[in-house]
């Protein structure tokens, strides 16, 4: 039997020598000057897909990383769409929009939030820049209308207005099975959650109970997407998620803070996220709900963080004067009045600096 030090260079010599069936994607790395073979080896062996490769941006012509758009290896691909995206000899519209069906999927650099696994197309997105909203509106319309199994279709329900056009599609997206994994984490829902927003945003009664047994279902892997959208679009109905989060996850919050990779290294929601969508009910339930907040926080010995979550549990009750918060206004009136007090700051008198427009600023 081979050891595996023996059998990296039959892996290399295999790569370097295979021809891909596809003839969208032709390019084999003995289909490029020699070079460049050494490092075109070193990108596919990496595996990885860095914010930029030293030797793309050096050595590689555009027309070789037209090639390269087109190789046999992912992983070249999106290396080479990241240089493509850095020159301005190319334009970038025409590149984005013809390849937007490259669904495979490659290991992308995120720099301190670690590793993403993603398709070749999501990363040529979130890299992508664009000089108008019109142009990015264009590419918002392709992706959604005929590229929306893309992450990036999902994500970008949260920054758009609701269109009646796109309607009938996002409900499609919150309601069709969704598998995607990562290292054993299953990341359909991630997506899902976009969706679900997307489709909250037409405030249609109808989709109500189709947002609550999704987030029911999901209740213990609830981000701060889920909560945003009953934060912003609040509904009666909503209250027993909050109940079962509350039950269920809220007191184990890990103290980290959301804002890592995919959420696994931090917490896929904050505790304020989760307070700030309850206070909205402004109901007797989500009443009884704070006031067994204000009991229980206080007790809590092993909670991170617990006398800042307090605050917030306090200042959001004040910020929402309603009669079912009347009297839980009443027993925290003082401490709330302190916490503004100390909160409060100068205005800047510095002025903003006016946005460049001239280059393409605008990002996914």
């Amino acid at each position: 039997m081979l050891r595996p030090v023996q059998l990296l260079p039959l892996i290399l010599i295999t790569m370097f020598l295979s021809c891909s069936n596809d003839q969208s994607y032709r390019y084999a790395i003995k289909d490029f000057r020699k070079s460049l073979h050494p490092y075109l080896l070193k990108i596919v062996s990496r595996g990885i897909v860095m914010h930029s490769d030293s030797c793309l941006r050096n050595m590689a012509t555009d027309n070789e990383l037209i090639q390269l758009s087109k190789s046999e290896h992912p992983v070249l691909r999106a290396s080479a769409f990241k240089e493509i995206l850095h020159r301005k000899s190319f334009h970038h519209f025409d590149n984005l929009m013809n390849h937007l069906d490259d669904t495979a999927m490659v290991i992308v650099d995120q720099g301190e939030f670690g590793l993403s696994h993603q398709t070749v197309s999501d990363d040529i997105l979130q890299g992508a820049r664009w000089k108008t909203q019109d142009a990015k509106r264009k590419t918002i319309d392709n992706v959604l209308t005929k590229h929306n199994y893309l992450t990036s279709a999902y994500q970008i329900l949260s920054e758009i207005a609701p269109q009646e056009k796109y309607y009938s599609l996002i409900k499609d997206m919150a309601t069709r099975p969704r598998r995607l994994s990562y290292e054993g984490y299953e990341l359909g829902f991630d997506d899902i959650e976009y969706a679900l927003y997307g489709l909250a945003k037409f405030k249609k009664k109808g989709d109500v109970k189709i947002i609550k047994m999704q987030l029911l279902d999901n209740n213990w892997r609830l981000s701060h997407i889920s909560f945003r959208l009953m934060t912003e679009f609040p509904d009666t109905a909503y209250i027993d998620i909050l109940r079962a989060h509350h039950r269920w996850q809220f007191y184990n919050f890990s103290g980290n803070r959301r804002g890592g990779f995919s959420g696994y290294v931090t917490d896929r929601s904050d505790p304020e996220d989760f307070i700030q969508a309850l206070v909205v009910q402004q109901n007797e339930r989500s009443a009884k709900l704070l006031d067994t907040m204000l009991t229980f926080l206080p007790k809590q010995t092993c909670m991170p963080d617990k006398e800042n979550i307090l605050k917030e549990v306090r200042m959001q009750i004040w910020k929402h004067p309603c009669p079912a918060y009347a009297r839980l206004r009443e027993n925290i009136k003082f401490k709330a009045k302190e916490t503004l007090i100390s909160n409060f700051e100068v205005p800047s008198e510095y002025p903003t600096e006016p946005t460049d427009t001239t280059t393409e600023t605008i990002r996914w």
